[in-house]
């Protein structure tokens, strides 16, 4: 096992690392209430699209991408509801938001899985190319694109809110 753990360390990219600890941060950022601006919300469907590139390179298409397409729709939706909870007042292009721990978790349910889709390219070729492994990397990848999708999209739909009491 710890050959492996070593290998991984030594054959990741060198941008590998910078990005995790990145994504670690504003993952760390979003468990805080703060105040913040829309414009990011513009970009985070980013997010999912940069996650979705794993998908392309799985062996059952178009299994893979009908799977991430129905997971992408289902976590886009839940986001869209859950965010409108986030968000404790809204004027113009400036919002305040509460803590919450789901957008570090969902950082690094994408980081990992595009991780661990690349190591099993490499030590597992078999089972990564199996249709259980296809659907369950499709499906988790497909909600956390969505879930960036359904965010942004409640952000930018939800008018003027005031500050609740």
């Amino acid at each position: 096992m710890s050959e492996i753990a070593l290998g991984i360390w030594q054959n990741a990219p060198v941008w590998v690392w910078p990005l995790f600890f990145v994504l670690l941060a504003i993952g760390f950022l979003a468990t805080r209430p703060r105040d913040s601006s829309i414009v990011p919300y513009f970009f985070y469907p980013l997010f999912g699209f940069a996650a979705a590139d794993g998908v392309g390179s799985l062996e059952h298409v178009p299994l893979n991408w009908i799977v991430f397409g129905v997971a992408y729709l289902a976590g886009m939706a839940v986001a869209f509801r859950w965010q409108d909870g986030l968000i404790l007042r809204k004027e113009g292009r400036r919002m305040q938001l509460k803590g919450e721990r789901i957008t570090l978790l969902v950082l690094m349910i994408v980081f990992f899985s595009n991780f661990v889709n690349g190591v099993m390219e490499v030590v597992a070729p078999l089972l990564r190319e199996t249709a259980p492994f296809t659907i369950a990397f499709a499906a988790l990848i497909g909600l956390c694109a969505g879930s960036f999708s359904g965010r942004a999209l409640r952000v930018v739909t939800l008018g003027r809110r005031e500050a609740l009491p």
